[in-house]
């Protein structure tokens, strides 16, 4: 039985080496999670790839567990920027709904394209870990729901959007280009498909 992560708060480190070596240890563990998934993150294996001890570690967190919660912030930060430069780049004020809608799907897709491997880890591992569900849930409503405000349709049909354009992002995500179409489906024109859903639900009367 898989024993749920717990929350763990992370000591900061206080120098500047200090720092930039647990930095390193983040980007190993976020790399080796990606990679391996949970049963991969091993202290063991993120202190040979990050050329640290063991203790260095310790001192940080408490265990896997409070590493991999302190692995989680560092991508849920990665996240929202990815997401804060998407929206600079996609999304105008005064956009009629259609273009709305096309604008929040660029956005969505997008973070789901930059952050695949990594979120493909962590949707798999959130069956398992209630804790982790809860944060990415959280950290899905918070950015949906900022997108729907960017729609200039009533927040029910926005919601509508967003979540239809999000489910889209994730199914992609988890099982691959040739899951719903047998002979797969190329990036550009996964995107543009989704684009015609979203407008298309955001212009219905």
């Amino acid at each position: 039985m898989t024993t749920p992560t717990t929350p763990t708060r992370e000591r900061a480190p206080r120098q500047d080496r200090s720092r930039d070596t647990w930095d390193r240890v983040l980007q190993v563990g976020m790399e080796l999670f990606a990679e391996r998934g949970w049963q991969g993150l091993t202290i063991t294996e993120v202190c040979r790839r990050a050329n640290v001890s063991a203790p260095s570690i310790y001192a940080r967190v408490d265990g896997k567990a409070g590493l991999f919660l302190a692995v989680h912030d560092r991508w849920l930060a990665q996240i929202r920027e990815t997401e804060r430069m998407l929206r600079e780049e996609h999304v105008r004020e005064g956009a009629d709904a259609a273009e709305a809608a096309a604008s929040v799907t660029h956005v969505i897709l997008g973070v789901f394209d930059v952050h695949a491997p990594a979120l493909r880890a962590l949707i798999d591992r959130s069956a398992h870990d209630p804790e982790l569900l809860a944060r990415g849930g959280a950290a899905s409503r918070r950015m949906l729901g900022a997108l729907a405000q960017t729609l200039p349709v009533p927040t029910p049909q926005a919601l509508n959007v967003v979540r239809t354009v999000y489910t889209e992002g994730l199914v992609r995500v988890m099982y691959g280009d040739a899951f719903l179409e047998p002979l797969g489906e190329t990036p550009a024109a996964h995107k543009a498909r989704v684009i015609g859903i979203a407008r298309a639900l955001a212009t219905a009367a």
